[in-house]
């Protein structure tokens, strides 16, 4: 074969298989477009069945609308008859109750008036059985006071005799008080005539400071070894402390009065050295 020849027919081949390329390509997209045009068909039939589907339930949904208004209407007109007698009804029990509210006004001011009446007749037998009764009260008092004057009466009698009878026996003991304090009055200027001095009777006491204040001073007594009646001592006029510290004497206490309940002495201070304070020790004899 010639090779012109054989040009033609490799180029027919290629012709042919370019033929064969660009038909396969074209019958392939013909293909494409038929499956693309079938799912659009079917995609627009599924759409249909879904508006018909929605339009038969929208269809079914405003018929029972329908329904459901005739109904609601229905009611509505009953309800308005219903209302109507209502409203008849509660005006005839509103005119009955203002009836039967007239009959309670009228009862409420008969029992008013009762009331008062009844009250009015309380307070006078409240008031005679008061009066009545202050009356009792008055004579059984009169009564009571009576018999009371007269037992007052007899006590004061027998409690005149029993004083007499007690001055006479005072009396008698006073004069002879007397009569000693004369004798010991007597023995005691002897006494002093001889060296005697009135500060050596003084009972033996010794004691604390708890207060100080204004030239009074009271002593607590911590030591009685006699067992001296301060206060008859204290009555004699013959006791006296001498207050003092680490620092010595500082003043003279002269007794006034005892308390017995705190064992205590109630003193006018002398000063002599120094103020005289709480704690200090105070003594009715030093040596």
């Amino acid at each position: 074969m010639s090779p012109i020849g054989r040009v033609f027919i490799v180029l027919n081949v290629v012709l042919a298989g370019a033929f064969l390329a660009f038909a396969g390509t074209h019958l392939q997209k013909q293909h494409s477009f038929k499956s693309r045009y079938e799912t659009e068909v079917t995609g627009r039939k599924a759409d249909l069945d879904r508006l018909s589907a929605e339009k038969a339930a929208l269809e079914k949904e405003r018929n029972n609308f329908e329904n459901a208004k005739t109904s609601v209407q229905t009611q509505f007109e009953a309800a308005q008859v219903a209302m109507g007698k209502l409203e008849d009804e509660n005006k005839r029990l509103t005119d009955q109750n203002n009836s039967f509210q007239n009959s309670y006004q009228q009862l409420v001011s008969a029992a008013e008036a009762a009331k008062t009446e009844m009250k009015a007749a309380f307070t006078q037998a409240k008031a005679a059985y008061d009066l009545a009764l202050e009356s009792q009260k008055v004579k059984d008092s009169a009564v009571g006071e009576k018999d009371a004057a007269l037992a007052e009466n007899r006590n004061l009698k027998n409690n005149i005799e029993e004083l007499n009878a007690t001055v006479a026996k005072k009396d008698l003991e006073i004069a002879g008080l007397n009569k000693d304090k004369s004798e010991l009055g007597m023995l005691v200027k002897v006494a002093e005539t001889n060296g005697f001095l009135r500060s050596m009777a003084a009972p033996n006491l010794s004691g604390l400071v708890t207060t100080a204040r204004g030239g009074l001073a009271t002593i607590q007594v911590t030591e009685n070894p006699g067992g001296v009646d301060i206060a008859r001592a204290i009555e004699s006029g013959n006791v006296s402390f001498a207050i003092y510290d680490a620092s010595g004497y500082k003043a003279e206490a002269v007794a006034q009065s005892y308390e017995a309940s705190a064992n205590a002495v109630f003193c006018k201070i002398k000063p002599v050295k120094g103020e005289v304070k709480q704690g200090d020790r105070a003594a009715t004899k030093t040596n």
